[in-house]
């Protein structure tokens, strides 16, 4: 019996230094920082629409991405639009930041923290571009939109800039 109980706890022992580890290994890898829009238009009868994208993993979400070095949330957020849909338009307020962790090659995971604006579209021409990973690009009634969205913490956020908009 007590070496069934100091096995239990060698067990437990290890799984808490695994853990332990992987919080240390996260802890010295820096956040990795993205910015992104909530990017909206009214169409003729002056009621709201916004853009959403499929992306690589097949989910309906917002355009984001990376900052590049030196490029401020706002300019990551105005390039990245225009990377992935091909529109640009008028940078608004912040919508909100979220925080969610990503598993890098190799298993390591790091956190991943975005930023998002909102961004009145110059155009009803979205373009998704494939070499960015997006295979759509369309417009959706708020609603809509919310019930397509793929991610909790979006569907929050597109929730929040819904609001904003009223």
């Amino acid at each position: 019996m007590v070496s069934i109980v100091v096995s239990a706890v060698s067990a437990v022992a290890n799984v808490q230094f695994v853990s332990t580890q992987s919080i240390f290994l996260m802890s010295q890898t820096p956040t990795k920082l993205a910015a992104g829009c909530v990017v909206y238009r009214y169409d003729a009868t002056d009621a709201l629409l916004v853009l959403l994208i499929r992306d690589k993993y097949g989910c309906w979400t917002l355009p984001k991405g990376h900052l590049e070095a030196g490029e401020s949330e706002q300019d990551a957020a105005v390039r990245e639009v225009l990377e992935e849909t091909g529109l640009s338009g008028a940078l608004g307020a912040l919508v909100a930041r979220i925080e969610y962790t990503v598993r890098l090659k190799g298993g390591l995971e790091r956190i991943k923290q975005v930023t998002f604006f909102l961004l009145a579209a110059d155009s009803s021409e979205a373009h998704p571009q494939a070499e960015e990973g997006i295979s759509a690009a369309e417009w959706f009634a708020p609603e809509q939109a919310l019930a397509r969205i793929g991610y909790p913490q979006v569907r929050d956020l597109l929730a929040e800039a819904i609001t904003m908009l009223a």
